[in-house]
């Protein structure tokens, strides 16, 4: 057991970089999925209602006596859009969460709305005519909710999306949407036969809707001037007017999901943020000396580019190392201050890593207590004012101090504000 176990962690350990990009870059929620968010609302709400009014009874679609005795043809129409339990209502919102927001994003709104609309109407026909077929070998019924629906979608995540994993257990390869189908098989395990019944129709229709088989559809073109056309299943679409009357007056009540916020999870072979950042500082930087370069003092770019080496060398050197690496007197005095800033703790300096935990807790420290202030040195002014003549000093004081004293930000802030 422990080796099939070993087996599956080196199986997920051992991922393409392609396929873990796309497991990471999966996005959660329901953006981009208001139609799967809808029904799900609507799912929940017509369930826990037919609970509480005690109701459940005429939910579900039955031949005998319900419809050949009582005439009770309504049952055709709404017994898709309930479960008759809680158990089913959690499974079936957990697969449309899983399966249907996936599928959303891929089709789009339009055509996923467009999608649901056949899958229901088409499975509930098949599974009308199945009961009246099979009345005879004991198929008399079929369990309220949305199965055609759940089931006709899981063909489609089965048709459209690879696997992003695969894993062995007991010598026995799963791939990733195994976890959908253990679901899917408790709602087709639920009330057999009946349950068997529909779910097998959903699986069928899921794999209609997906063929170039012609169907007489309805058509409300003017230009056609035919009410049916035959065209295959996935080509239909809901009249666009129609989607928007239905997007506007349903929209305010399922509301809008905004996207989540990203992680700052650096993969292998992924350059981190603030690597990025700096990249991107440094590049800016050097364009802005560029394009200076007509009007600036040579003496003034050489010390700026000096200061700005001489910090690099800093921020990049380990904090017992820093004091031999610049070999300046101002970079020596700097490193000094960062020592007395720190030494509260025995000596111990600061690191220079930007985020890492050290250094937080340092500017957290030196901030409440007060120690390791430092004001703006002369070298610092000036190299900033013979680049920006126009500004005050006051002006770049401000700028030193707003962006930690760091000369490349403050170059950068300057730049915009001047710009």
């Amino acid at each position: 057991m422990s080796g099939e176990l070993m087996d599956f962690i080196h199986r997920l350990s051992s991922r393409d970089e392609a396929d873990t990009s796309s497991f990471y870059d999966r996005v959660i929620g329901f953006q981009n999925a208001g139609v799967t968010k809808g029904i799900m609302i609507l799912l929940a709400l017509t369930s826990l209602s037919a609970s509480l009014l005690d109701i459940k009874a005429y939910l579900h679609l039955q031949l005998v006596p319900h419809i050949t005795k009582y005439r009770q043809f309504w049952r055709i129409a709404i017994h898709p859009f309930a479960f008759a339990n809680s158990t089913e209502l959690l499974i079936g919102e957990i697969l449309f969460y899983n399966v249907g927001v996936a599928i959303e994003r891929a089709f789009g709104s339009r055509k996923y709305a467009s999608f649901i609309l056949v899958s229901s109407l088409l499975s509930t026909f098949i599974a009308s005519i199945s009961i009246v077929l099979g009345y005879k070998f004991g198929l008399n019924s079929i369990p309220a909710g949305p199965y055609g629906i759940i089931f006709s979608l899981l063909w489609q995540q089965y048709r459209i999306f690879p696997s992003l994993y695969h894993f062995r257990v007991f010598g026995i390869e799963f791939s990733s949407k195994v976890f959908n189908w253990i679901l899917a098989a408790q709602l087709l395990l639920s009330k057999p036969p009946s349950s068997l019944l529909i779910s097998l129709i959903g699986l069928l229709t899921g794999y209609i809707y997906r063929t170039d088989t012609l169907f007489p559809l309805p058509s409300l073109s003017i230009s056609r001037r035919r009410l049916l056309v035959r065209r295959s299943l996935k080509t239909y679409r809901i009249p666009l007017s129609v989607y928007r009357l239905l997007s506007r007056l349903f929209s305010p009540i399922v509301g809008e999901s905004l996207p989540p916020r990203r992680s700052q999870r650096v993969l292998p072979g992924q350059q981190s943020q603030s690597q990025i950042q700096l990249n991107q500082r440094g590049s800016s930087i050097a364009t802005a000396l560029n394009a200076g370069a007509t009007n600036q003092n040579g003496s003034a770019r050489s010390r700026l580019r000096s200061l700005l080496n001489n910090r690099l060398n800093t921020n990049t050197t380990p904090a017992g190392t820093a004091n031999t690496a610049n070999t300046t007197d101002g970079n020596n005095q700097r490193a000094e201050q960062a020592g007395r800033g720190g030494g509260g703790d025995g000596g111990t300096q600061r690191s220079g890593v930007p985020g890492s935990a050290t250094a937080a807790m340092g500017e957290w420290v030196n901030e409440i207590t007060g120690r390791g202030t430092r004001v703006a040195s002369e070298e610092e002014i000036s190299t900033l004012s013979s680049m920006f003549p126009n500004l005050s000093r006051e002006v770049i004081v401000r700028a030193l101090q707003t962006n930690d004293f760091n000369t490349a930000q403050a170059v950068e802030a300057l730049l915009q504000e001047s710009g």
